[in-house]
């Protein structure tokens, strides 16, 4: 009886021990904002990304829609991660960054009737 208590409080703190080994990661947060609005729209042009880091992927997720747009991702050095040119972004599409270490990452997206800078920061 007393060696079935033991040998479950042991499997109980080595439980423990792996989730308080668990390292625990920064959240990505992207802001992005419209300026240079060529066409003027009935409703309001929101752009927004989800982003989430997935086993050291970053994972950019937009929330709206644009035809024929250049969209270009740099990382803190300046380096190029991503050039997409004339590409049509919809709501849904995912674009992934391997190896997502380089915060913060400066995102454009120029467009005929509209020019998006954002950024990729970590909370």
């Amino acid at each position: 009886m007393k060696a079935k208590l033991l040998l479950m409080l042991f499997l109980v703190f080595l439980s423990l021990g792996v989730f308080a080994s668990e390292r625990h990661r920064k959240k990505p947060h992207a802001q992005c904002k419209a300026y240079k609005m060529a066409v003027e729209t009935r409703s309001p042009f929101d752009p927004s990304i989800q982003a989430e880091d997935i086993n050291d992927c970053l994972y950019l997720t937009f929330q709206f829609s644009l035809d024929d747009a250049d969209i270009t991702i740099l990382d803190k050095d300046g380096n190029e991660v991503i050039k997409e040119q004339q590409t049509i972004i919809y709501e849904g599409r995912t674009i992934s960054i391997p190896m997502a270490d380089a915060y913060p990452y400066s995102v454009e997206i120029k467009s005929s009737s509209v020019e998006i800078q954002g950024g990729i920061i970590l909370e």
